[in-house]
């Protein structure tokens, strides 16, 4: 009996070869011979965990020189203030399609 990594790894890969296969979910579980419920449970889990990998951007703080800066104001209240630079300007740009 496999572990729930070994599992984890087996459906990744079938997922990654169903989505290259062109096939329609319900076809590609039926040449497989796998359940269509148990195949979109692990499709919903991993989905779930790839999205939350990479859910931010690193940042580096540096000191500033300049007294102007961009203001962003979040649902939540959170207020990040950083200086009026091309590279800001760049960065934020980068948040916002994201």
């Amino acid at each position: 009996m496999q572990n729930r990594k070994e599992l984890h790894d087996q459906m990744k890969v079938m997922i990654a070869d169903w989505q290259s296969s062109g096939l329609k979910l319900h076809d590609y579980c039926k040449v497989n011979n796998i359940a269509t419920h148990v195949f979109r449970y692990w499709h919903r889990v991993l989905k779930v965990n790839k999205t939350d990998a990479g859910s931010f951007l690193p940042v580096k703080v540096v000191s500033a020189v300049s007294k102007e800066q961009i203001t962003i104001i979040g649902v939540s209240g959170i207020k990040v203030q950083i200086p009026l630079t091309e590279k800001s300007i760049g960065f934020v740009k980068q948040l916002l399609l994201a």
